[in-house]
């Protein structure tokens, strides 16, 4: 046998270990995504997160709309930390909770904060409980934009703005915002401002007493909310999760089971959403109008 030969059949061997060690990889890997998406038991309660900016929450709404459709999830648990969002995307999200709620028990617990969009997206739960150093309310809308006419001129440059009516585009940072067009924003926001306020009065039962204190936008302790009637009670993850057990009449032991948490392997896999979770959030108008608290943005 020459020389040449033996280094074909070598690597031909080498090659086919490789094809078959891949294979069987692959074919294990389809097993491990098939149970993991199967083994879930009889009866359980879903512990969801809305967390960080509320945004394009596609992925959410998908996961709460399986939770509607689910016959063996027998309570929802939504855990809250978010300062808000935009106005749409938190609506969203209050709507399909909505339609949970009306089918099994749902509690919302608010952590550290739950502002604005994420107060509103939990309106969409039975029962709202905030921990003791909770904060939130926040309750409205706010458009921001800027004014760089002056900057424009101190340099030289002078903007160029060919457009089909007076208010198209409006703000816009290169043009001058006079009292037509301010007015103009301010009707719109103050539109979107009753929506928002009229969810949460129905929602909350509220008297006009509480509807002038919170549609100032203000923010409220836990205590404070309990007084106003924004939330239900103060308590924990715990005591959130003892009232769906309770109001379901669920077995102590039913599994609770964190759909976040889920197929986080396989998640991790796909690079598109691995990088699409380092962008930044940008506060622009692309966003839309934002339900939102940022202190010192």
């Amino acid at each position: 046998m020459k020389k040449n030969d033996f280094l074909i059949q070598y690597f031909e061997k080498r090659k086919s270990k490789i094809i078959k060690f891949f294979i069987l990889f692959l074919l294990g890997f389809l097993i491990i995504l098939t149970i993991s998406n199967n083994f879930t038991p009889k009866n359980y309660i879903a512990k969801v997160h809305i967390e960080g900016i509320i945004n394009n929450k596609d992925e959410l709404i998908k996961k709460l709309n399986d939770i509607n459709q689910n016959k063996n999830i027998k309570g929802l648990l939504i855990i809250v930390n978010s300062p808000g969002g935009t106005f749409v995307s938190s609506k969203e999200i209050l709507d399909v909770l909505e339609k949970i709620s009306g089918k099994i028990p749902t509690s919302a617990y608010m952590r550290e904060m739950a502002t604005s969009g994420a107060y509103l997206a939990s309106l969409g739960a039975k029962k709202i409980f905030a921990n003791q150093g909770t904060i939130t309310g926040s309750i409205g809308v706010i458009l921001q934009t800027a004014q760089l006419t002056s900057l424009m001129e101190k340099i030289g440059v002078k903007p160029i703005i060919i457009k089909s009516g007076e208010l198209k585009a409006t703000p816009n940072p290169l043009e001058k915002l006079d009292d037509e067009k301010l007015q103009y924003l301010k009707k719109i926001i103050g539109q979107l401002q009753n929506e928002f306020v009229d969810i949460v009065e129905k929602k909350r039962n509220l008297n006009q007493t509480t509807i002038l204190k919170i549609s100032s936008g203000r923010i409220f302790t836990s205590k404070q909310a309990l007084d106003l009637n924004l939330i239900d009670f103060i308590g924990n993850e715990t005591d959130a999760l003892d009232w769906i057990i309770k109001e379901g009449n669920l077995d102590q032991n039913i599994d609770i089971i964190e759909l976040d948490k889920k197929n986080s392997f396989f998640n991790l896999m796909n690079t598109k959403l691995f990088k699409n979770s380092l962008k930044p959030f940008n506060l622009n108008l692309n966003n839309g109008i934002l339900a939102i608290w940022t202190p010192g943005l």
